[in-house]
């Protein structure tokens, strides 16, 4: 048996429901021989919600193991705060201290759904690189970050910090928690995601590029039947790799405001709701926010869908892209 992986999620009470469903599709798409350790940056979760979630955990397999670190007092006061970016966003910045004694970690949001087992992506080689993270816009001149943000044109492009892999020996060797704070407190006035424009700007120049399959919003999925397949990148990504993640998603991020543990017409919830079946975390469909306005969007959407799903899987055989 291998080393566990280290996979970090962080909540308050509020993200209860999505923590539980992320959590354990990380644990159910393990291999046999995969075991993980589950760390939750707890910032106010009950002893209840605790219990329960360790119990799904276990659920899955006892050679895994969860634990929850308290991080109230780890994040300084005075970090930027936005109204979808609460202070608890930032303990992401502090992993290298919060686990002193782990190498490399996987940090993800509680809106993702883990479909695959992510050995893979934790044998990935980073070398000196502190971040492999998935690309969500290249570097060209005129883009929304690169003058905001004052990263330079030359670095690959714009990362959405909800999947990080994180290589936290060269955290700790670089001193790059007080670089990525240090940065945050000079761009105060322009961080709009804040913790996300900060890591952002101070690591612009140590990241390596993952494949897009190991962070893939369910929207791009739709976006794909716009996108020429003359371009040589898609948001950064090359088309062979962004029909790849489409089809075979190693990770799937549900970002937006229609989330997929409520009733909603997303491309990708039934794949969200029948983890959640399994899990037992609800017993039956439809999920909560039923309405007949929302199945009748549901129900619109279907063959826009149904044509999106034939787009990509032509465009596969147009690329001569096969199962990953």
């Amino acid at each position: 048996m291998m080393h566990p992986l280290t996979v970090v999620f962080a909540s308050d009470e509020n993200g209860a429901l999505p923590l539980s469903v992320a959590a354990w599709s990380v644990v159910e798409s393990a291999l046999p021989d995969t075991k993980y350790d589950i760390c939750i940056l707890n910032s106010g979760l009950s002893s209840v919600t605790q219990k329960k979630i360790t119990s799904l955990i276990l659920k899955a397999g006892e050679r895994h193991s969860v634990r929850f670190i308290d991080v109230t007092n780890v994040i300084p006061d005075n970090v930027v705060v936005k109204e979808q970016w609460p202070k608890s966003a930032w303990a992401r910045v502090f992993l290298a201290d919060i686990l002193p004694d782990v190498k490399r970690c996987l940090y993800l949001d509680i809106d993702t759904l883990t479909c695959t087992d992510l050995n893979k992506l934790f044998q990935t080689d980073m070398g000196d690189a502190a971040l492999g993270v998935v690309l969500e816009h290249e570097s060209h001149e005129g883009s929304h970050f690169n003058k905001r943000l004052e990263i330079p044109q030359t670095c690959l492009g714009y990362f959405n910090s909800g999947v990080l892999l994180m290589n936290l020996e060269a955290f700790r060797r670089d001193n790059l928690i007080k670089k990525v704070m240090e940065y945050a407190n000079i761009h105060r006035d322009v961080l709009n995601c804040p913790d996300q424009d900060a890591l952002n700007g101070a690591l612009c120049d140590s990241l390596i590029q993952l494949h897009p399959r190991w962070n893939w919003h369910d929207g791009l999925t739709r976006l794909i039947i716009k996108a020429n397949p003359k371009d040589k990148l898609w948001r950064g990504n090359s088309p062979q790799s962004s029909i790849e993640a489409a089809l075979w998603p190693g990770i799937l991020h549900f970002q937006g405001k229609n989330k997929p543990w409520k009733y909603c017409y997303r491309i990708e919830k039934s794949r969200y709701e029948q983890s959640m079946l399994r899990a037992g975390i609800v017993s039956k469909l439809p999920l909560p926010g039923f309405s007949f306005t929302a199945w009748l969007k549901n129900i619109l959407y279907k063959p826009m869908y149904a044509f999106t799903w034939w787009k990509i899987r032509r465009l596969a055989r147009q690329f001569g892209v096969h199962q990953l």
